[in-house]
């Protein structure tokens, strides 16, 4: 009877555990867990382009600060960066003495952390490098191996694009790069001053602080660019099927976990409804005694009903303790703060909702318990 009542208390505290976990830092897990898939596919991030040079006769726009500014002010956006829009190829010599196309891209300080680059070597270019129009530039790895054979000895070594000589001061990877991991990266403002890509920054990243934000932003984007310019061919583009399938993934997951934890509670209230029927049983003729002692009906619900209740509540106290425990232990690890109100209100919910699960289980046997027949109890065996 002891082991049996051991893992209906468990089964509750196991139950109530992974509700205050996922009451309390679900959502930090969600995006912890969200930041990890959108990584693989970067659909969080969000093209924008000038599109004037499709149609002919319009002149060739591109964002102006306060645009970016705004944009960057619209709940849901991480970060903006400003772009040229196209690349311009070079033909460079490899140490191994062969020809190698290589494409070049424009790029601010922010598009290191909106597509979540990984240094190699050397170093990131920086804000420092566009304000000051630095002939400097960073290599995909693929790019640096082709070039130079490998990734740290291409830090320091001169390229000659065009009519000027950059230099090579970092080398970069990231799952979200593709093709680009084989092409180079340089200042913008350099690539502006020599009409490199059209010389336009006509293209921008965005990077939404979650997936979740990425449909809203697709609406408010080009309202918000039109209503601090004129921008009359707009083309926002994301990566909606990637998108749809993480969020296909995250709904399962968390359809999952939720029955998980339902799971657990009703076994929990299965079990204390059996061990409350087992308990009745071994003790009818104590039943029948007490009545005819002058135990009333009432006595003997509440005598059945509270045991019931010890157990679930029990429960609750112990899944209550393991949650804070878990919740501390995994805020420490995510390097995220805790709402204590939000715990606090998930704790005393689950106390309530442990003691309906004793009072739901243990109703049902306590009730056939106080209207046994004095008697047929008595006379048990």
């Amino acid at each position: 009877m002891r082991q049996r009542s051991f893992g209906v208390i468990l089964s509750i505290a196991l139950g109530i555990t992974a509700f205050i976990v996922l009451a309390v830092l679900g959502r930090e897990i969600r995006y912890k867990i969200g930041q990890d898939m959108v990584l693989m596919g970067g659909v969080n991030v969000i093209q924008v382009l000038m599109d004037d040079e499709q149609y002919p006769g319009q002149p060739l726009r591109e964002f102006q600060p306060g645009t970016v500014g705004a944009l960057r002010a619209l709940p849901g956006v991480g970060m903006v960066g400003r772009n040229v829009r196209h690349s311009i190829v070079f033909s460079l010599r490899s140490s191994g003495e062969r020809t190698i196309q290589v494409g070049f891209i424009g790029i601010d300080d922010y598009f290191v952390d909106i597509y979540s680059l990984d240094l190699v070597s050397g170093r990131f270019l920086n804000a420092t490098d566009m304000e000051q129009h630095r002939r400097v530039c960073m290599l995909g790895r693929e790019a640096a191996k082709n070039l130079f054979g490998s990734e740290q000895g291409s830090i320091g070594k001169l390229l000659f694009l065009g009519k000027d000589v950059f230099e090579v001061v970092g080398v970069v990877s990231g799952v979200m790069l593709g093709s680009w991991g084989r092409g180079g990266f340089l200042p913008y403002t350099t690539m502006v001053d020599r009409n490199w890509g059209t010389g336009k920054l006509a293209r921008l990243f965005i990077r939404a602080i979650g997936w979740e934000d990425v449909p809203r932003l697709v609406e408010q984007i080009p309202k918000t660019i039109r209503e601090h310019q004129v921008a009359p061919h707009i083309v926002v583009r994301t990566q909606e099927d990637q998108l749809e399938r993480i969020k296909t993934t995250f709904l399962w997951v968390e359809i999952l976990l939720w029955l998980g934890i339902a799971a657990s509670l009703m076994l929990g209230g299965f079990g204390i409804w059996y061990g409350t029927f087992a308990a009745v049983r071994a003790r009818t003729r104590e039943v029948g005694l007490k009545k005819a002692m002058g135990g009333s009906d009432a006595d003997i619900l509440a005598q059945f009903l509270a045991e019931a209740l010890c157990k679930s509540v029990a429960g609750g106290v112990l899944g209550i303790l393991l949650g804070i425990a878990l919740v501390e232990a995994g805020a420490f690890s995510l390097g995220t703060g805790i709402s204590y109100p939000l715990l606090t209100v998930s704790s005393l919910g689950s106390i309530v909702f442990s003691a309906l699960i004793g009072i739901a289980g243990g109703l049902y046997p306590a009730l056939q318990a106080s209207r046994m027949d004095v008697v047929t109890a008595l006379r048990f065996e």
